[in-house]
């Protein structure tokens, strides 16, 4: 009876510990003072801001080829200038996947920022420690695509369908109520190129084309938007290894104004850089110094 009572037990620990080892937690933490002309920092153009993020992703290997998997994220920031750190889970999203096929529901990116630029976060945000404070390189494109929400929870039900083949990757999204997008990037040797369309969920079309070349120790990027079937935005990016480290910058236009931007990384090892960066678009200037890790 007591071996019986102990191999039990062997197996329901044994179960228990598979299922943790699908769970697996990654983040950022990050650390550092911001600059705004405008002065929205409570009428301070300077703030200190620190941020820890944890995303909470889980992944389970199921029959006949199929993979199930799961996301959330929990952030804790300060929320503003003088107020005290805040800390709140965002909705979620599962998926299933088999054979470079992924169907998912929920809280995500839009097939636009998935798939549909050829660098950057919807093209850029790579000015600043933070991921940008104006991203005037994504050319406006932020104000216009699907993107998951990380601060709370997500009231727009909306499913995605991607499909990766190499280096090729298709996605395909919809919200209810909201945007259809569609996206597709593929990279031939040190070429990348991308397009993306949105209808922005009131037939105001949106679509953009984009390019990067790989040089290995630098690189250069451009791309072109049409937002809201209204105005044309473009930038062109590059970056090269300088002392250690990379150096980005771009120039470019937004909603009739001129942008530009520059950046450097500096990796302190163990997962962490050390960013200072500035970029101006139209009348208002943002700079920032910090240090982000991840794990």
């Amino acid at each position: 009876m007591k071996k019986l009572l102990l191999a039990s037990t062997a197996l329901v620990l044994s179960a228990g510990l598979a299922h943790a080892q699908a769970v697996r937690i990654t983040g950022e933490g990050r650390m550092g003072i911001q600059y705004d002309s405008t002065a929205p920092f409570g009428g301070s153009r300077v703030r200190q801001e620190n941020r820890l993020t944890l995303n909470f992703n889980v992944s389970v290997e199921a029959d006949h080829g199929l993979t199930f998997g799961a996301w959330s994220r929990a952030r804790m920031q300060v929320a503003g200038q003088g107020t005290a750190q805040q800390g709140v889970f965002s909705g979620s999203r599962v998926w299933v996947e088999a054979s470079g096929f992924r169907l998912t529901f929920g809280n995500q990116d839009g097939a636009f920022r998935q798939a549909g630029t050829a660098m950057g976060y919807a093209g850029g945000c790579g000015v600043g420690y933070e991921g940008g404070q104006q991203c005037g390189d994504s050319v406006g494109l932020l104000g216009v695509t699907q993107g998951q929400n990380s601060t709370g929870s997500d009231n727009e039900p909306m499913v995605g369908l991607s499909y990766t083949m190499g280096s090729t990757r298709f996605a395909l999204s919809h919200a209810r109520g909201g945007a259809t997008e569609l996206g597709i990037r593929s990279t031939f040797d040190a070429f990348t190129v991308a397009v993306g369309y949105t209808n922005g969920g009131a037939g105001a079309n949106s679509y953009a084309v984009s390019g990067r070349y790989n040089g290995g120790s630098w690189g250069v990027g451009a791309i072109v938007a049409r937002i809201a079937s209204a105005t044309t935005n473009y930038a062109i990016s590059g970056n090269v290894d300088l002392g250690g480290g990379s150096l980005y910058g771009y120039i470019g236009r937004v909603a009739t104004q001129n942008a530009y931007g520059l950046n450097y990384g500096y990796g302190l090892g163990g997962g962490g850089t050390l960013h200072v960066g500035a970029e101006r678009v139209g009348a208002v200037t943002t700079a920032s110094v910090g240090v982000v890790f991840n794990f």
